[in-house]
């Protein structure tokens, strides 16, 4: 479930970055995302970031559906905990801010924050699928069964 949750995350996020790459600036402050997009470099971050989105999706499936289990387990692990870190990397990065922000009586409350919420989310989805895929039994395949799960122990033949 958290698998299929953390992809849609993943798709909606992938489809605002495309939006706001395109210039319709919603959920920004228009004036604010214009400026930021008329730079050539904001504008490769946030094409990069729509990428990154896209290539989360078929992550977070292969967390949750069948055939997610029959690619290498490592790899898979390698791909959603760099992303879940750096999710939780970019939400505690954004806690931290807030807690000087509100200690300085500097926070402002705009739509923006409504976009810290969303990166929760996805830091609490993709952690949670994630460590449901990893913490998962990993079963035995047919080298394994043969010769055994430990070390090329073999199986007792006088059982």
């Amino acid at each position: 479930m958290w698998g299929y949750a953390a992809a849609l995350w993943a798709l909606i996020f992938a489809a605002f970055h495309v939006v706001w790459a395109t210039g319709w600036y919603v959920g920004l402050n228009p004036e604010t995302a214009r400026i930021a997009f008329a730079k050539t470099p904001f504008f490769v971050y946030d094409l990069v970031v729509a990428g990154i989105c896209v290539f989360a999706v078929p992550v977070a499936l292969a967390l949750a559906m069948p055939w997610g289990h029959r690619l290498p387990r490592r790899l898979v692990g390698l791909f959603a905990w760099t992303g879940t870190g750096l999710l939780v990397l970019r939400s505690v990065a954004s806690v931290i801010q807030g807690i000087y922000l509100i200690g300085t009586r500097q926070f402002p409350v705009e739509i923006q924050g409504l976009w810290e919420l969303w990166f929760y989310l996805g830091a609490i989805l993709f952690s949670l699928a994630t460590l449901r895929f990893w913490h998962r039994p990993v079963p035995l395949g047919a080298a394994e069964q043969i010769v055994g799960p430990e070390r090329g122990e073999r199986p007792s033949q006088l059982d």
